[in-house]
């Protein structure tokens, strides 16, 4: 009598990697070929700006249950689809992306920042899905900036556009009275990966992995894709209104000598006149909107159409040593400024100020 066949032993799915439906080779080329997934003409002005995507989670399968939906489906692995998807959406218009892992390895929070950060991204987005114990038929989209809403207006301009391009996108049958959350609601110091960005900033929490159908949804690569596309075509709407930056020139080096004159200026840049697009030498900036900061305090500033200089009244009373400098605009389309922070050095002794006549 033959011996009878060894069994394999029964795969845990809690455990389980590579838990998606594999997709054919060149499947977002050939989606894109077939006209599934139009590039729209204002997609151009994505070219040259640098996002950095943050596939969230990783590294975790050995966890037994971590991350996944009621089948195994795992959150890392339909994270990382989505962030590789997008990144070929967004590069087949010129844009420059960033990947914070490249597999299933585990990042820490600070260190995701850290490669925005050090990159210096315009845009940092990290890409989640949700999950809610015991009630597995929730499944809404929210997006989440960090702290209060004053803290980087530009955070709220990004959370806002993803947010739109995957209600179009997704058209989940639910939805929240608020979808766009401060972090702060979750944990008094907000989310790690939001609290240590320096650049414009956003997580998103797209759908439920634990609602069952969205779980098996989420293991479909055109459902992938389709979710990645919703977040293209909200970066470069984003782009396409503009996005506004400031640029500190005098002092170019931004050391401000104590007996030196006591102004700083800035040069604006809304995202939009430099398109030399008829009427562009008419200003668009709201006047009202701008403003500036000295280490929390508003300064007097003038503003010029003409050049887009804005000068800022340095106060008598600065002593020496680093100073927080922030500007913050609003173009036509109210988009606010990406990166308005700046660090000024006053070197000196004190008591030596003098006051320009």
């Amino acid at each position: 009598v033959p011996p009878a066949p060894a069994t394999q032993p029964a795969v845990d799915p809690m455990t389980a990697v590579n838990t998606l439906i594999e997709a054919p080779p060149d499947f977002v080329a050939q989606r894109l070929a077939s006209g599934d997934y139009p590039i729209p003409p204002y997609a151009k002005f994505l070219a040259g700006v640098k996002i950095c995507l943050d596939p969230g989670h990783g590294g975790d399968a050995h966890q037994r249950g971590y991350k996944r939906g009621p089948t195994g489906v795992r959150e890392a692995e339909f994270n990382f689809l989505v962030a590789s998807y997008l990144r070929e959406l967004l590069t087949s218009t010129g844009a420059e992306v960033l990947l914070t892992r490249e597999g299933d390895v585990d990042v820490s929070l600070e260190d995701r920042a850290a490669i925005a950060n050090e990159w210096n991204a315009d845009l940092f987005i990290s890409l989640h899905h949700n999950a809610i114990g015991n009630k597995p038929q929730v499944n809404h989209t929210t997006v989440w900036y960090h702290a209060d809403v004053d803290y980087r207006p530009s955070n709220l301009d990004l959370a806002r556009y993803l947010c739109d391009g995957l209600y179009d996108a997704l058209a989940l049958p639910e939805i929240t009275a608020v979808p766009l959350k401060s972090d702060q609601l979750m944990y008094p110091g907000g989310f790690g990966i939001l609290r240590h960005a320096r650049v414009t900033a956003a997580l998103c929490e797209t759908s439920f992995f634990t609602n069952p159908e969205e779980e098996q949804r989420l293991r479909q690569p055109e459902y992938n894709l389709r979710e990645a596309y919703g977040l293209f075509i909200a970066l470069a709407k984003y782009a396409a209104a503009g996005l506004p930056r400031a640029r500190l020139v005098e002092p170019a080096d931004g050391v401000l000598p104590l007996d030196a004159g006591r102004t700083l200026v800035f040069a604006l840049d809304d995202g939009l006149r430099g398109r030399k697009s008829w009427g562009s030498e008419r200003q668009m900036i709201l006047s009202d909107s701008i403003t500036a900061r000295i280490d929390g305090q508003l300064v007097p500033l003038s503003f010029e159409n003409e050049g887009y200089r804005l000068t800022l009244e340095v106060p008598d009373d600065l002593t020496p040593g680093s100073h927080a400098v922030e500007v913050q605009f609003q173009n036509m389309n109210k988009n606010s400024v990406l990166n308005p922070h700046f660090t000024i050095e006053v070197q000196g002794q004190t008591g030596t100020v003098t006051t320009p006549p």
